[in-house]
């Protein structure tokens, strides 16, 4: 009797110590997180001070600004003054071409102090041809459909046009298959003009200028 007492008691103790075993144990409360850094309040950019506008030039010929810049407004055709001899000349402009062209004849090479020059002659609008003899710059080759391929000397020259007087280049090619012996190009308008293609002769008009196309 006693030895069954016994044993319950054992049994007893031990089912106690089992469930005091699988009591779960107090529980940490998981770390807060570090509070995120106030942002910094960023400064405005500091406002870029307002290009001033050019005020228009007062010459009584139309004109644009453009990036800053005072541009005349050049129309499709416009007259041009070859200097020296004035020989002044119908133009067309093509912003389509790198450099200008001029109408020359006797075009001839030759050289002056081992330097390549070349002599021509400008044809002007009365028929009067003025001979020139200018250093030779450079060579262009040009190819138009259905010609052969044309090697052309450039030369620097003086020209007026309204109230420009500047030196610039131009090829010089026989161009009397065309109605306009001058043809202006980009490197002749940058930074000097725009072009409205919708007016003619706005910078030097004349007295038949009407019946030009």
């Amino acid at each position: 009797m006693k030895f069954r007492q016994f044993t319950l008691f054992l049994a007893l103790a031990f089912i106690l110590s089992a469930c005091a075993g699988t009591q779960p144990g107090p529980t940490s409360a998981p770390p807060k997180p570090a509070p995120a850094p106030a942002a910094k309040a960023e400064k405005p950019a500091p406002a870029k001070p307002a290009t001033a506008k050019k005020p228009a030039r007062k010459t009584g010929y139309d004109t644009v600004i453009s990036n800053g810049e005072e541009l005349l407004i050049f129309g499709q055709t416009e007259y041009i003054t070859i200097l020296p001899g004035h020989v002044r000349l119908p133009a067309r402009v093509d912003t389509g071409a790198t450099t200008s062209s001029i109408h020359a004849v006797n075009i001839k090479k030759f050289e002056r102090d081992g330097k390549k020059w070349v002599r021509f002659n400008l044809v002007a609008a009365d028929g009067r041809k003025v001979k020139m003899e200018r250093p030779w710059i450079r060579t262009i080759e040009v190819k138009r459909h259905g010609t052969k391929q044309q090697v052309r000397p450039v030369v620097n020259l003086e020209a007026l046009i309204g109230p420009l007087r500047i030196r610039t280049q131009f090829s010089l090619t026989d161009r009397s298959q065309f109605k306009f012996p001058v043809l202006i190009g980009r490197s002749l308008l940058e930074g000097k003009a725009v072009v409205d293609v919708n007016r003619k002769y706005v910078l030097s008009p004349l007295s038949g200028d009407k019946d030009e196309k």
